[in-house]
């Protein structure tokens, strides 16, 4: 009886603690909420060109809440945007460098070869009230960059806040060599069409695909089956199956076309991923510009420099150009020293006006009415449709 009493009398102990426990653990559990709230950095003119930001704050609050009582803890962290040590504009020679953008500290400019005197930097400050110190390059002709890079250091009017710009002054660009594929204005391998009449200034030539593959053109053989002519050409066909040297000279330049590719596609880039691809409405300066993607022209893209500079345009996926919309070539520069090394298709868009040698690894669609000064190179076919072609 008394071994009974024990018994029950344990487990009735037993649930007290086992109530009790599970009571503290109710009471010291609860739920927890985090709030973040950030407001926006402010700003108050103080001059035409000089702006004081005012420093964004973010506060975050942190809620805890039990059966007993609700704690609340507020953490203010202040992060300071301060734009009063950066630039508005960076100039080289009166141009705004390529790619410019206040955030952006370090840049590349590509020099005209026949430069070899520092070229003069301006820059216009953010801030009217903060220093800028431009410190030029040593010898732009140097092999060692530190001589070649130019220096601006910004510094805020309390002097807390210091931004150090600097300009990289590259030597000039060697041109593609394109070999006998410079005979042509328009080389192909597997065809060549237009769907109505066309006018082309240059010779136009298709290997390894025959003569068959020339569409549209309503060709004449020559006498001497080397060759054919056209009403829409101001030059002479080629094709793979005409009369001896035609068929190896075609195979030489279809050779070239794709060492040219090779080598421009190589070339060390000096700009990369410049504006996501999209050159709509872009001034660039000579240099070697790589895309991993395509390149869209939606309006009209300015190319600037001297009748030696050379751009090339090394593009993995499409180029593609708006209708209606041109390149515009500034300064003296010259179709013949432009080159577009594209991956994928191009196309150029319903009365369109482009500029520069296109090396394409697939097909070069041009819009009705389109032109181009230059060449279109396609490793397999070009179609055009009331096109000008003109050789520069």
């Amino acid at each position: 009886m008394i071994t009974k009493r024990k018994s029950v009398l344990l487990k009735v102990l037993s649930l007290a603690m086992f109530f009790g426990a599970f009571l503290a653990f109710v009471g010291c559990t609860g739920t927890e909420s985090s709030t973040t709230i950030t407001t926006a950095p402010t700003t108050s003119t103080t001059s035409n060109d000089a702006t004081t930001v005012v420093p964004a704050t973010t506060t975050t609050t942190t809620t805890t809440t039990t059966t007993q009582t609700t704690m609340v803890t507020t953490e203010v962290v202040t992060t300071e945007i301060n734009l009063n040590a950066t630039l508005l504009d960076l100039t080289v020679n009166g141009l705004t460098v390529v790619g410019f953008s206040p955030q952006i500290e370090d840049y590349v400019m590509v020099l005209s070869n026949d430069i070899t005197a520092t070229p003069l930097v301006e820059v216009l400050k953010y801030s009217s009230n903060a220093t800028a110190i431009v410190t030029p390059a040593d010898d732009v002709t140097s092999i060692e960059a530190e001589d070649r890079t130019t220096t601006i250091t910004v510094t805020s009017e309390d002097t807390l806040h210091v931004t150090v710009y600097t300009v990289l002054f590259e030597t000039s660009i060697l041109p593609v060599d394109l070999g006998t594929a410079a005979d042509f204005v328009i080389l192909a391998e597997s065809g060549i069409s237009t769907a109505t009449s066309s006018i082309i200034t240059g010779d136009i030539g298709i290997s390894p695909s025959a003569a068959t593959y020339l569409t549209g053109f309503s060709l004449i053989m020559d006498s001497s089956g080397t060759f054919s002519t056209s009403s829409q050409l101001i030059g002479n066909a080629y094709a793979s199956d005409y009369t001896t040297p035609t068929p190896s000279n075609l195979t030489t330049a279809i050779s070239d076309m794709q060492t040219a590719y090779t080598d421009a596609a190589g070339r060390a880039a000096h700009y990369n991923e410049l504006y996501s691809g999209d050159l709509s409405g872009k001034t660039l300066t000579t240099g070697v510009y790589k895309f991993g993607t395509g390149v869209l022209i939606n309006t009209d893209l300015t190319l600037t420099g001297s009748a030696t500079d050379v751009w090339i345009f090394q593009v993995s996926g499409q180029l593609t150009q708006a209708g209606g919309i041109s390149i515009i070539l500034a300064g003296g520069a010259l179709a013949e020293n432009i080159f577009w090394v594209v991956a994928d298709t191009v196309s150029i868009g319903t009365g369109a006006h482009f500029e520069g040698t296109i090396l394409a690894m697939t097909n070069i669609s041009m819009g009705t009415n389109a032109s181009i000064n230059g060449n279109l190179y396609a490793q397999t076919a070009v179609t055009l449709d009331a096109c000008t072609v003109t050789k520069p």
